[in-house]
């Protein structure tokens, strides 16, 4: 589990290097001159693409077909790239916490409101990045992409066309929108159990495709 841990991470050194520090001075440097929060905490966002990257990688170098002849199995193959996943997108997370005290002091955005947003941003694309997995691993990564940028777009669409309805629909999105305002502890913990679920679901569908694939 280690040396694939490490050998990820030996190519997003080697490849992404240099467009780490670059994004990460380029979005500080936007968030603070432009006053927009929202910079600090796309930095999740870029790292899980980082990991989902080395998917096209691996096809390009037939990393798999070379992996079957290691004495690991496939499972901990599958493991490993959604350990490498977590601790991208949690590096991430943490950058945003880390520039919190920044968005107090450029538009009085208060701490704990900046915390949990960038958890909620975060817990998004943890679920996110967890069901484009198993689809890379079944149709590859470029259809995977696709899949999940359909996805977004019609779950964006159908909420924008029910508050655009108005009546029971808006209703219910501004009582639910309220509700995560007033009681975040409930609506977090029930947001981070449903993450929880999804990752692992995700996880045991990727690991059954992996199983069966002919390399």
């Amino acid at each position: 589990m280690i040396g694939l841990l490490k050998k990820d991470l030996l190519i997003l050194r080697r490849v992404y290097m240099k467009n780490f520090f670059l994004v990460l001075v380029l979005y500080t440097v936007l968030g603070i001159a432009l006053k927009m929060t929202s910079f600090f905490t796309l930095m999740s966002w870029m790292y899980g693409f980082y990991v989902m990257s080395l998917f096209n990688v691996d096809n390009a170098c037939r990393w798999d077909f070379y992996a079957a002849t290691l004495p690991v199995s496939r499972k901990t193959v599958v493991t490993a790239k959604f350990l490498l996943l977590g601790l991208c997108i949690a590096a991430g997370f943490v950058y945003s916490l880390v520039t919190a005290p920044v968005a107090h002091l450029l538009i009085g955005e208060p701490i704990t409101e900046s915390i949990l947003a960038s958890l909620l941003v975060t817990l998004i694309l943890i679920i996110y990045f967890a069901l484009t997995i198993p689809l890379t691993y079944a149709f590859g990564p470029d259809k995977a992409r696709s899949a999940m940028l359909l996805l977004v777009g019609v779950a964006g669409g159908s909420i924008l066309a029910a508050s655009s309805l108005g009546g029971g629909a808006e209703s219910v999105l501004n009582g639910l929108f309220g509700w995560m305002e007033t009681s975040p502890v409930p609506g977090f913990s029930i947001i981070t159990a449903a993450t929880v679920v999804i990752c692992l679901v995700c996880w045991l569908v990727s690991c059954r495709i992996y199983e069966k694939k002919e390399f």
